[in-house]
């Protein structure tokens, strides 16, 4: 797979607009909508009054044929703003109609002012509205310096001659040369120093603007929210520039950079897009910025990972555990073939989605502390660490990681599945070390005993998989998949009851997802300086506490 050749940020192509590509163009059209709909709504007020009050006060506030014309304008314009509130338009016809708007806002005001005296003060309130035309446009449209500057050339210097002309009215004299150029030399001085704030404001706005989007764009990708970070990477949601797909980009994080956490980034792309099971996530793209950020992209799932399944039912029923758990098995089943170890299977690494309208499909996720059995050194953790998740870790990876293999993904399958049937994981403790050991000594509680209505033969084939033996284990995904299968409630859950739930349950379950998601993101929130906790342990045996290979509530040593 190929990386994408990715946008630089910071350093836009000379002579181009953010209106250039497809979202600015968009953004254009849409500002210009607002702007038509408050002009045209002022012109229709100022002529229709100005109209009222001529035919019905006797008195014109303006004349009648500058309102007129001002009122056909307001119709145009809103008959404008009604075409660009839809559709997509080309960016020529955008850029020409922000122009004669503009244009044509300025001169309306000249016209109207023509006939209000004292003359000087029309002049300074025609500077006046001018420039807060000016000053509206570069706010709301995007532009750059360049071409604000040429509309508001095109705008005042009509304008400045009216200035001018009103400003000659008041001399009590006939103007000469001199008293025009007087006059000429003060409305245009007002006139330049409103066109540089506004040239100069567009081109900082521009330059923001540029400056974000190129901040918030990833190779070929669009970056939105924040939707998961872990304790390597950050997962945003984004788009795809081209085909507009929504996706998943994980970035590896600022403060994790190092020559290990790239090459371990990087493993984990190129193994994970071996997969290609449709209950394993896909991967489209990986690459890296020039500023040297890693990323990949994947299919983004809308849905929620099985530890937030729980906390939204309690504990799942036995019939839709099997379900879910036989489509892992499918996932892990392609994975040991092609020789990968997971080594981090837990409910956040299970997505649980609705793909194609079928509802409840599960995604296999996150393998980056994959093991490639296929390689001499084993992957990227050695024989002094140990990795994985405590209340999901195998006692094989506690005790000697060397041995972990296929039969060790299953174990944390079953402590897994134990935890979607009672709601909580099979060991629990006040420490790391707590966990740990229980895992090496204890046998887990029936699950029965924890939560009424546990199936016998559901509960036998959890137990089987935990079972601190890795050869009275399962032996494959595919064995375990098979027992799963001829258990009694395995009929009692299929593709239509995963359809009602879904239709039922999907708002408040995204709700729900979303929520517990802003507050994980939230309790984890760093800034690029900053670190993270990971949710994956790694302990380096050579340096933790030596305790006794015998008894409960300690780590055996090596």
């Amino acid at each position: 797979m190929t990386p994408t050749a990715p946008v630089q940020k910071g350093k836009p192509a000379p002579r181009t607009e953010p209106s250039q590509d497809d979202e600015g163009r968009s953004l254009l059209q849409s500002r210009l909508a607002t702007v038509l709909v408050v002009l045209g709504g002022i012109s229709l007020f100022y002529s229709l009054s100005a109209i009222t009050v001529a035919f019905i006060g006797g008195k014109e506030t303006a004349p009648l044929r500058v309102a007129f014309a001002t009122l056909g304008a307001g119709v145009i314009i809103g008959a404008l703003a009604l075409r660009y509130r839809s559709g997509k338009r080309s960016l020529t016809e955008l850029r020409w109609v922000d122009g004669a708007t503009t244009a044509f806002a300025c001169w309306i005001s000249a016209a109207n002012l023509t006939q209000v005296r004292p003359a000087s003060e029309a002049s300074v309130s025609l500077l006046l509205s001018v420039t807060w035309v000016l000053v509206a446009r570069t706010v709301l449209l995007p532009s750059s310096g360049r071409r604000t500057l040429a509309i508001s050339l095109l705008a005042l210097v009509p304008s400045g001659a009216v200035a001018s002309w009103l400003r000659v009215q008041d001399l009590g004299h006939a103007p000469d040369v001199s008293d025009w150029v007087s006059a000429a030399y003060v409305s245009y001085r007002g006139i330049a120093i409103t066109a540089l704030l506004a040239t100069l404001a567009s081109s900082v706005i521009y330059g923001l603007r540029r400056r974000v989007s190129a901040i918030a764009r990833v190779g070929q990708y669009m970056l939105h929210e924040k939707v998961g970070q872990g304790g390597m990477g950050v997962v945003y949601r984004a788009t795809h520039a081209l085909l507009r797909r929504a996706t998943a980009v994980k970035l590896l994080l600022p403060s994790r950079i190092s020559a290990a956490s790239i090459a371990r980034f990087e493993r984990e792309v190129t193994l994970t897009a071996q997969l290609t099971h449709p209950n394993t996530v896909a991967i489209f793209d990986y690459g890296r910025t020039p500023e040297g950020v890693f990323y990949y992209a994947m299919e983004y799932l809308e849905g929620g990972d099985l530890e937030k399944a729980v906390s939204f039912e309690a504990a799942l029923p036995a019939g839709r555990v099997i379900w879910i758990l036989s489509q892992v098995c499918g996932a892990l089943a392609e994975a040991h073939e092609l020789g990968l170890v997971h080594r981090d299977i837990k409910p956040s690494n299970v997505i649980l989605c609705e793909r194609g309208r079928e509802g409840d499909v599960a995604k296999l996720l996150d393998f980056g502390l994959v093991k490639d059995l296929n390689d001499a050194d084993g992957g990227m953790t050695h024989d002094e660490t140990i990795t994985g998740t405590p209340l999901y870790m195998s006692p094989e990876s506690l005790r000697s990681p060397d041995e972990v293999g296929p039969r060790s993904d299953l174990y944390s399958l079953g402590a897994v599945a134990y935890f979607l049937l009672t709601g909580s994981p099979p060991f629990t403790g006040n420490t790391i070390v707590e966990i740990c050991a229980a895992h090496l000594y204890s046998a887990p509680e029936p699950l029965s005993q924890r939560r009424d209505g546990i199936p016998a033969d559901l509960e036998a084939v959890v137990l089987r998989c935990l079972d601190k033996d890795a050869s009275a284990r399962f032996q494959t995904a595919l064995e375990l998949r098979a027992a799963l299968s001829r258990c009694v409630d395995a009929a009692s859950w299929d593709g239509q009851r995963a359809a009602d739930w879904w239709s039922h349950h999907r708002v408040a379950f995204q709700a729900h997802c979303a929520a517990r998601r802003d507050k994980q993101i939230a309790a984890t929130q760093i800034g690029d300086a900053a670190t993270e906790p990971s949710s994956a342990l790694q302990i380096d045996l050579d340096r933790r506490m030596r305790l006794p290979s015998k008894g409960p509530g300690m780590l055996s040593g090596r």
